[in-house]
């Protein structure tokens, strides 16, 4: 069996490391996602962060929720789409509390078009 879990070296939390991604890095967009993401120069294995708005997003409790349904469907779909050695960030704009089948369906995409760009 595939371990399938998060581990504490995947999360991406330095400060200088997330300014590097949002300032160098590149985007993809979805319908309720965005993804910033940097190439790293190792082979190291990825690093991922997840942001939800405070302006959108008043209470912590929404702000909680949709960060966990996005690390569920990045944790059930990284290995289909081959994701490795880079840094990314999600971050969820929409003003709308989703669904998990929304945000599972925003984070597939955003994954299936990452991977296409690494192939290319």
């Amino acid at each position: 069996m595939i371990a399938r879990t998060l581990h504490k070296n995947n999360i991406l939390r330095n400060a200088a490391s997330l300014d590097s991604v949002f300032s160098s890095g590149k985007k993809l967009s979805s319908s309720s996602c965005s993804l910033y993401y940097l190439k790293t120069k190792s082979d190291a294995d990825f690093r991922v962060a997840f942001s939800v708005g405070k302006k959108t997003h008043n209470l912590a409790v929404n702000r909680n929720k949709i960060k966990r349904f996005m690390r569920e469907a990045f944790r059930l779909n990284r290995e289909k789409y081959g994701v490795s050695s880079c840094d990314m960030v999600f971050v969820f704009f929409d003003k709308d509390i989703p669904t998990y089948e929304k945000v599972e369906n925003s984070i597939k995409s955003l994954l299936l078009s990452l991977s296409k760009t690494f192939e290319s």
